[in-house]
């Protein structure tokens, strides 16, 4: 579908699109070509967004974050102009219904009618669409969907803000099932529940995928800025050393003290949050859907024995995710900046490859 409905994929815009993350700390471009045998990278970046720009997933300051969104794209001068980018947050609701009806046509013509009984705002208020699960499953002689319903006025911040920098917005998604939609490019079609977790700076995505379709998808209301807080409350520090210290470390041992305290609480907190969301999903799903494996993605993957800690309290192996595993790289991008970057691109990449044909 085209703007200003929302759409998750599957395909409908046939261009070349751009891959277009706009987060509360910062904004990550990626364009990708085919080379007949997978993706290829043509250009590649992120830039931070002043504090406070965007807050809660709604773009307060616009005229600051078309700013650093011009900058980024005049440095990477990407040649695609159709861009993608998504939402997450309070102001996207997805919910997992069954509808009285087998045609996915039918279920198009009924959907506001079926949203009315499960979107908590004024129907007026928001743009709806669905994803049919598991290629439109027929349960109890009806469809089993995602219903996604999302906040006209949040789609209409970030559809204008691509308008404003000169691109032309063909898709707007939602961050879980990007996610998705990035792992499926890096590992294929797995046969077991892979539970993706992408912590940004205000909240987390949560997305349990089964041969490519999303069976759950949740937002979770913490991040990497409240680890950022609780660092700079205990250590006095200025934010921006709090935010180096997070992923760095310090070389003052009573700093490094403090901060391993906090982490590992604040951590804790999280895959205690985490853990309750999958069992959730368990205790609502057959033996045969319970995950395998979880991967982790955001600038807080990187955090020092975070995959340990949620392996320890969670119960599943865990991994930090590189969407970008197998792509091919234009000249000209360094390899090590790839890797550098890689598992904070995991929703531009999703992103990026919504429309990629091989």
């Amino acid at each position: 579908m085209k703007i200003p409905s929302l759409s998750m994929n599957w395909g409908q815009h046939q261009r070349p699109i751009l891959g277009l993350d706009i987060g509360s700390h910062s904004i990550k471009i990626l364009e990708l070509s085919s080379n007949g045998t997978g993706p290829v990278i043509k250009s590649i970046g992120r830039a931070l967004v002043p504090p406070q720009a965007i807050v809660d997933g709604s773009i307060k300051e616009p005229d600051k974050v078309a700013k650093v969104l011009k900058a980024l794209l005049y440095n990477l001068r990407p040649k695609v102009k159709y861009a993608a980018t998504s939402i997450a947050g309070y102001s996207v609701i997805v919910k997992k219904i069954i509808v009285p009806y087998q045609d996915e046509g039918e279920i198009e013509r009924n959907l506001i009618f079926e949203a009315e009984k499960y979107v908590p705002f004024e129907i007026e208020e928001v743009y709806v669409d669905f994803h049919a699960l598991n290629g439109g499953h027929k349960k109890n002689s009806g469809t089993e969907i995602f219903l996604v319903a999302a906040k006209r006025e949040i789609v209409d911040e970030y559809a204008s803000l691509t308008q404003e920098v000169g691109l032309c917005p063909a898709i707007v998604d939602v961050d879980a099932f990007a996610l998705g939609n990035a792992f499926e490019g890096a590992f294929g079609l797995l046969t077991e529940p892979i539970v993706l977790v992408d912590i940004g700076a205000q909240k987390t995505n949560i997305n349990i995928i089964l041969q490519g379709t999303s069976i759950f998808a949740r937002d979770m209301a913490f991040g990497g800025a409240q680890l950022t807080e609780a660092i700079q409350e205990a250590t006095g520090l200025e934010y921006g050393d709090a935010e180096k210290i997070k992923i760095t470390g310090s070389s003052d041992v009573a700093i490094t003290k403090e901060v391993t305290a906090v982490c590992r609480e604040l951590c804790d907190a999280w895959a205690l949050e985490l853990r309750k969301a999958i069992d959730f999903f368990k205790a609502n799903s057959s033996a045969e859907t319970y995950p395998t494996h979880l991967y982790t993605s955001g600038g807080s993957a990187f955090l020092k024995e975070l995959d340990i800690l949620f392996s320890d309290i969670i119960g599943l192996p865990v991994n930090i995710l590189n969407p970008l595993r197998g792509f091919a790289v234009d000249r000209g991008i360094e390899p090590e900046y790839i890797s550098s970057v890689a598992p904070q691109m995991a929703i531009a990449t999703g992103l990026a490859l919504r429309t990629l044909t091989k």
